[in-house]
């Protein structure tokens, strides 16, 4: 069944194992080289059937991470604004969090926060379950999962050392100290935050899936003898980091204004 394999693509990008993630490169087009290629059904442009469209509030697979999470909802609604924008209805997000909570009453819920594990047949039964209700009980003709997902990325160890990841070029970010030393070595991976956006529709078949990188949620802090890779004091910040990333994230479906 195909939903089996998208649920193990979550799961996997989750866990920051995406495909075309964070590489080393070199100019401009490093970047490109990390672009992940959307799919795309054409007919999620038919608004008669796809035009009513509900907003999850979870994840398709892992969570994110705490410090992640917490920046969702601001980014949900940027992405609901593109969608409105395009000429799509958004359904109310309680509908959808209706439709789950009946999804793990019947079947329990899909991730252990105490193992950290992924129970992806519990998943899949949820989903059936919540978009059978969706499709009894509201006028929903498809969900939209925003997964803000982190991954491994690396910065370039020679010319302006940028990172390369889904897409988009970020550079390092430091604090304290004097400058970093010539010898530092730059072939470690750093955390960084993508947003992976699924469409599904009430049947649970895919209907697009775009990527787009963020930013790099680690800083490299100068003030000891040795310097270290440490997380950012603020993550998600950047407007125009967010932009970018949702642009790529929703190409070629919906383009920019």
């Amino acid at each position: 069944m195909r939903v089996i394999a998208l649920l193990l693509s979550a799961a996997l990008l989750a866990t920051g194992c995406s495909s075309g993630g964070g590489g080393i490169g070199d100019g401009g087009s490093g970047a490109a080289a990390t672009r992940i290629k959307a799919e795309y059904d054409p007919r999620l442009d038919d608004k008669a059937q796809f035009g009513r469209l509900v907003i999850a509030h979870v994840n398709l697979g892992k969570p994110s991470r705490s410090y992640v999470a917490e920046h969702e909802e601001r980014i949900d609604a940027l992405v609901a604004a593109r969608l409105k924008a395009a000429g799509y209805q958004l359904q109310p997000s309680s509908e959808f969090e209706t439709a789950w909570r009946e999804g793990v009453r019947k079947w329990g819920e899909p991730y252990n926060p105490t193992t950290g594990k992924l129970n992806l047949q519990a998943l899949q039964y949820v989903l059936a379950e919540a978009v059978t209700w969706l499709a009894a009980n509201t006028q929903a003709q498809g969900v939209v999962f925003t997964n803000l997902e982190e991954q491994q990325v690396y910065f370039s160890p020679t010319g302006n050392h940028n990172a390369y990841f889904a897409g988009v070029s970020r550079k390092p970010s430091t604090r304290g100290g004097e400058g970093i030393t010539g010898d530092f070595n730059w072939i470690q991976g750093v955390d960084a935050v993508s947003i992976n956006i699924k469409v599904l529709d009430l049947k649970l078949q895919q209907l697009f899936s775009g990527a787009g990188g963020i930013e790099v949620t680690e800083t490299l802090d100068l003030k000891g003898s040795t310097p270290r890779w440490m997380r950012s004091k603020k993550i998600l910040d950047n407007e125009d980091f967010i932009e970018e990333g949702i642009n790529l994230a929703l190409d070629p479906w919906i383009k920019p204004d």
